[in-house]
Order: structure tokens, then sequence, then C-alpha cells
């Protein structure tokens, strides 16, 4: 019998009748993860953690599971949407992996205190900075700045 019947005929039996799905080896999952991590060195005292790629890893329930991993640490999310989302589901270490011009999710940025404290937005011009400061003004108070690195 073939993997595809072995897994349509598991499904059918949980009484999954839902496509598209998702079927995945955990076992196999979390010992790559481990030997990611030791290739890496992110396990020993002095290494330095792995951030996860949200665009490679697109199932947040297998990101929460390799953030809970010894030798990992944050989530490099691929749009400042995605970040907000990841962060109202709980992950706290965020860094939006490009640059956003997306003034509303800026905005929705400064208005949300819990994300704006996990939440980390890329820049690599300074009009970049200007486009934040134009889009989050009147939002938040001194001293509570949206955060920013340069890439």
């Amino acid at each position: 019998m073939s993997a595809v019947r072995r897994i349509e005929g598991a499904l059918a039996r949980a009484g999954i009748d839902q496509r598209p799905v998702a079927v995945l080896d955990l076992d196999a999952f979390d010992a790559n993860a481990e030997d990611l991590a030791t290739r890496a060195g992110a396990t020993r005292e002095q290494g330095l953690p792995i951030r996860m790629a949200s665009k490679s890893l697109r199932v947040r329930g297998l990101l929460e599971r390799v953030l809970e991993r010894p030798g990992f640490a944050g989530v490099l999310a691929y749009t400042l949407r995605e970040a907000m989302w990841l962060s109202s589901c709980g992950i706290e270490d965020l860094v939006v992996a490009y640059p956003t011009a997306d003034r509303e999710a800026i905005a929705s940025l400064a208005r949300d205190d819990r994300a704006r404290s996990h939440i980390t937005l890329m820049v690599d011009e300074t009009a970049q900075l200007d486009l934040i400061l134009d889009a989050t003004r009147g939002l938040i108070g001194p001293g509570r700045p949206v955060r920013t690195a340069c890439c």
C-alpha cells in the first residue's frame, strides 16, 4: 500500500475529510530541529540561538513547537501584519524581516502596547524612519517608541 493511501486511510478513520490537509512526521521534525541547533552551536552556553524564519515555516503550531526547544529564540516574520498576528498568539520576540511601507499596519502596531514591546521593524534607509514617524504621529506618547533595527 502506498504512503498516500495509508495517509488517506488514517485521515478517513480520524474523520478528517476536508482538504487541503498537512501531514507531518513530528519525530523527523524534532530530529531536524535538534540537528540544526547542534550544527549551529545554538545549544551551547555561548552559542547564539536560531531565529526561525516564518516564510520558511508557515505553520504557527510548528513555530511554537520549535521555539520551545533549546537553541531557538524568536521569529523573523515575513510582514508586519504577520508579526502582529503572531504577537497576538503569544510569540514575544519578533523581527519583521523586510522594511514595511504599510502605514495602516504601522499605526496598528503603534496602538498596541503589547505588540510594540515584542516587534522590531527592519529599516534600511532614513525615509522609512520618516514614514514610521508619520504613520504613528499622535498615536503613541514619548518613551513608547516603535522599535527599529537597521539592516
